[in-house]
């Protein structure tokens, strides 16, 4: 089998993040994976893991936690999703000993052919599940692509992972694996035709990777680790934790920070851990949102000590210095400023917008938006066109995405915007009449980020 012929089959079964399920507690099954797992030796099982759910900031969490491993020394996997660019992006394994690679964009991706080779291995698995799969229903394109992932982790026996849930969590296809630290980013309002409609019923799918004491928690407990979160949502991330009979910890009681100084390169914070020790750490990555994110990676490092996965300080500071996740506030230009940014709801608009605003004070700014057509699109436009001067609306080549015309235009007519119907022409657009002295912003979904970022890499 080819790296191609791996791409076209998994671009053969049912992918819900091209197009989402109509009724998600049916189409998504656990029971369904863990069959499969089965059937190749449920590799999970072999694997130490921090499982991370959230709304916002789950692979820059995922990001910084798995660098500070690595900088201590541990091979780790870090699985993501979904990618920008390449679909090797999301099944990674950091080696210690090429601490060099902390400065490229993704460090660690499972070459062509081992990829290749993985899923040519599971094919006869793949078969059978095929013949037996009356119970269950047909396996998923991420669910696939989740059980390749435990089988590359296990095969190359790594020491940590590091998983980022697809969707929600509770039944999200990572879920089927044991964990050491449950991690809970900030949540928010997304997927809600999905996950809920209120933020309590979002809370709970995304709560539902905190889990009892397993065989990989020996102590005879779970850990989980918080960040911050709106009333409604830590009621019900506080509740799952005592039914699961879990320890938690949540930012700002267990362990907070302070943020020192930023620039457009970098941000210093001050940090208060669990154990009351403190110091002082800088990473690269833009925002104050990812203060929090960091923080709360810190605090799932210090965590894992209870399990006696330890961690100097000294590879906290480096692993946040290497950290890097492309796509989210990412600086591509400075003369004129180019930024792009993945931001898909509301909490995640408006954060970028304050940044803009902040940072950017005095310049002229360009918004280059496209987003898929399932999301809030008058809650991102009523944020996002606040902030700019001139508006170019694209769309991605991707079957969720809006179309400019029909579904963005009305959005934003007061800025009378630029209606392009690909990202290469909204991007040809923009290098011809944009100045030194402006900002644009390229934002509304990691698609349209994708590809604007693989355009201006040419």
């Amino acid at each position: 089998m080819t790296y191609e012929n791996a791409l076209a089959y998994l671009e053969k079964l049912i992918n819900y993040e091209r197009r989402p399920p109509e009724t998600y507690r049916t189409a998504f099954k656990l029971d369904r994976v863990a069959a499969l797992l089965r059937l190749i030796g449920s590799p999970q099982d072999t694997l130490s893991i921090v499982h991370v759910a959230g709304t916002k900031g789950k692979g820059s969490t995922s990001c910084y936690i798995a660098q500070i491993l690595r900088d201590a020394g541990y091979r780790t996997g870090l699985y993501t999703s979904p990618h920008l660019q390449d679909m090797r992006e999301r099944i990674r394994i950091l080696e210690p000993s090429h601490a060099a690679e902390g400065h490229t964009m993704f460090p660690g991706m499972i070459l062509k052919n081992d990829f290749a080779a993985l899923l040519e291995s599971l094919m006869g698995a793949l078969e059978q599940f095929d013949r037996l799969s009356a119970p269950y229903g047909p396996l998923t394109f991420f669910e696939v692509l989740t059980a390749m992932a435990f089988k590359y982790f296990a095969d190359k026996k790594t020491d940590a992972v590091v998983l980022e849930t697809g969707l929600g969590g509770r039944l999200d296809a990572t879920n089927v694996a044991s964990s050491l630290v449950s991690v809970i980013t900030p949540i928010s309002y997304d997927h809600e035709h999905i996950l809920g409609k209120t933020l309590p019923e979002i809370a709970f799918e995304k709560a539902g990777i905190i889990k009892a004491a397993n065989k990989k928690t020996s102590q005879g407990f779970g850990i989980c680790i918080s960040a911050a979160q709106m009333k409604e949502a830590a009621q019900v991330v506080r509740r799952r934790c005592r039914s699961q009979n879990t320890m938690f910890f949540v930012m700002n009681k267990d362990f907070r920070y302070k943020e020192m100084s930023h620039d457009l390169l970098t941000q210093r914070f001050f940090y208060r851990g669990l154990n009351g020790s403190s110091h002082f750490f800088d990473i690269r990555m833009l925002g104050e949102h990812q203060l929090t994110n960091a923080s709360v990676a810190l605090a799932a490092v210090e965590a894992l000590g209870l399990y006696g996965i330890r961690v100097p300080v000294e590879a906290m500071v480096s692993g946040l210095r290497n950290a890097y996740w492309p796509g989210r506030l990412e600086v591509v230009s400075t003369q004129p400023f180019v930024i792009l940014d993945g931001a898909h709801n509301r909490e995640s608009a408006y954060r970028l917008a304050h940044f803009i605003e902040k940072e950017f004070e005095g310049f002229k700014k360009w918004l280059v938006f496209g987003a898929s057509s399932d999301k809030d699109l008058k809650g991102l436009s009523d944020l996002l066109g606040t902030m700019a001067d001139r508006v170019i609306l694209t769309k991605a080549n991707h079957p969720r995405a809006a179309d400019p015309e029909k579904h963005l235009k009305g959005l934003f007519h007061k800025k009378s915007p630029l209606v392009t119907h690909s990202v290469e022409e909204a991007m040809d657009i923009l290098s011809h009449q944009m100045q030194p002295q402006e900002v644009a912003v390229i934002t509304g979904s990691l698609f349209v980020v994708g590809e604007a970022r693989s355009l201006w890499q040419h």
